[in-house]
């Protein structure tokens, strides 16, 4: 990847992001951020963190539904016990934590979405480029 890219993972069930997501995943609202929609959060795995991430990726938002709230029942537990290393399979110790970011949200939560995103991104900037692997 050339230019600087945050890749964010969503369930489609968290924060709505129609009208500022188009089909190819660029965010109108916070630039520089790719979005995949997944039926649930508790489909993503840490593999996809860690591939996006050796593939240039600067940083990687995961957003599922508010934690209790889930639509398929517990699929945002089990991706967050993922990231927090409490069940497999979980982020590689070598992965930079401090460049993975966790948002559990609720449908109307666009504004917090963005917010927290644009936040992630600046603090992105001050950590030193990633490793070539």
């Amino acid at each position: 990847m050339s230019e600087k890219i945050v890749i964010t993972l969503v369930c489609e069930r968290a924060a709505d992001l129609n009208g500022v997501v188009d089909d190819s995943g660029n965010c109108s609202e916070v630039p520089g951020m790719k979005v995949i929609k997944f039926p649930c959060s508790g489909m993503i795995q840490p593999l996809m963190i860690e591939a996006a991430l050796k593939g240039g990726a600067e940083g990687v938002i995961v957003c599922g539904c508010q934690i209790g709230d889930c639509y398929y029942r517990e699929g945002n537990r089990m991706i967050r016990e993922r990231l927090l290393g409490e069940r497999p399979p979980t982020l590689k110790k070598a992965t930079d934590r401090r460049r993975v970011l966790a948002l559990w949200l609720a449908k109307p939560q666009r504004q917090r979405f963005i917010s927290e995103s644009k936040e992630f991104i600046a603090s992105l900037a001050g950590l030193a480029a990633p490793e070539a692997k």
